[in-house]
This record gives C-alpha cells, structure tokens and sequence, in this order.
C-alpha cells in the first residue's frame, strides 16, 4: 500500500476527528459502529492502518492490548504520542505484508484502508493470517454509490484538481469495490462475514429514516474460518 497524501495530511485528518459537521461525523459515526461490533470482551488487538490511533486509544481505555501498523511515519508519530506505553507496537509496514507472527491476534480492525490497498486480496489474507482461530476481524469499505461517494467521485474531486488548494492534497479516486465483490473476496480469505452495518449517513437523519443505501461507510464484522 503506498502514503499517498496521508502522511502529509497526518494532523489534518487526525483533527478532523473532531471536527463539526458531516466529514468529522461520519468519522465518528464509523468508529462507533466498530466500536459497537467489538464488545465488552477485551484481548490483544491489531489496527491494520491504525492512523492516528484513535481507534486503538479507545480500545486501550476498554483493557485491550493494542497493537498497530502504518505505512505513514507522520500518522505513527501522533499513533505513538496518543499511546506512549504501546509505542513500541506500533510499527511501520503495509496491510498487504503485517510485520506481524500468524495467529497473533484476537481481533484485527482495518477501517478505511483496504480500498486503498495495492491488492485487497493480499491484504485481507494477512488480516487472515495474524488473526488467531476463531478470532474476528472488523473491516470497512466505502459505499461508492451513496450520493455523497458520487458526489465527491463526479465533482468535488475533479473541481479540486482543477483548482488546487495550498496545503490540501487530495487523493486520486481509490479503487471501486461493490459490496457483493468485496463479501467474496473477505470468503475466500477465510473471513466469512457474519455481519453487514453501514453507517456515516450524510445527512445523520437519513438514518433514522432507515436509507440504508445512502450510507457512506460499510462495516463488515467477520469470524476466523478454520483451514
């Protein structure tokens, strides 16, 4: 998987967290879904792309033991800064190759990563791996066709790349996978989903109105399938 713009967009994306309105929203709307499919039952835990560690900081108030790759150096620097006792594990190196022993884990989370990915095959097979039978993993996707994925895709993209804003890089459209296709790919890797939540609705309201296919994010909880 290669930095693309993340690293030198390490302390804006981080902050955005916080941030009002619908992009800091959907960020937390997604982390809460994850959150929510995790439980109560604390282990050892792998954020595959774990970012600036905002998922794992909330995981290490829960009692899990936290552990996490990046291809950023600028995103393992705040990872490390927000979790100073676990700095140590969180390291660099690609989803398509964790620096990681098979059957490490518990739980490997890896959200908003694998549609960024250099092969998502590869890269759910060593989420595969580093995961412990009968261990689960938590992965995401974009829903590419909500109105507000098409809306970025067909127009704020192409205008941002056509009128540059100093200090903002903005990525190329990342590949396009469609739910069907990526519940195949998360089969045969060996992680059976078990569980389909979308989530990030823009505007939130739409949510409780039940229009599921506007959700910008889809969560996919899935269990380690024995060989």
């Amino acid at each position: 998987m290669t930095d693309l713009c993340f690293g030198a967009e390490a302390a804006r994306y981080d902050a955005a967290y916080d941030a009002p309105g619908a992009p800091g929203q959907a960020l937390r709307d997604r982390m809460e879904t994850v959150l929510e499919l995790v439980g109560d039952i604390p282990g050892e835990v792998l954020d595959a792309g774990v970012g600036p560690g905002r998922l794992l900081a909330a995981l290490d108030r829960r009692g899990w033991r936290v552990s996490g790759a990046d291809v950023s150096d600028e995103m393992l620097a705040i990872a490390r800064s927000r979790l100073p006792e676990a700095a140590k594990r969180l390291v660099r190196g690609p989803i398509e190759a964790l620096p990681f022993e098979a059957a490490s884990f518990d739980l490997v989370v890896a959200t908003g990563v694998l549609e960024y990915a250099d092969d998502p095959q590869a890269a759910l097979a060593e989420i595969a791996r580093t995961v412990r039978p009968e261990g689960r993993a938590i992965v995401s996707l974009p829903n590419w066709w909500s109105c507000s994925a098409l809306c970025r895709r067909h127009v704020l993209y192409p205008a941002a790349r056509r009128l540059p804003v100093r200090g903002q890089n903005v990525p190329p459209p990342p590949r396009l996978i469609r739910v069907a296709d990526f519940e195949h790919l998360l089969t045969a890797a060996g992680l059976p989903p078990t569980v389909v939540r979308r989530t990030s609705f823009r505007p939130r309201a739409l949510r409780r109105l039940g229009f599921q296919s506007l959700a910008a994010q889809i969560v996919f909880a899935s269990e380690r399938r024995a060989a």
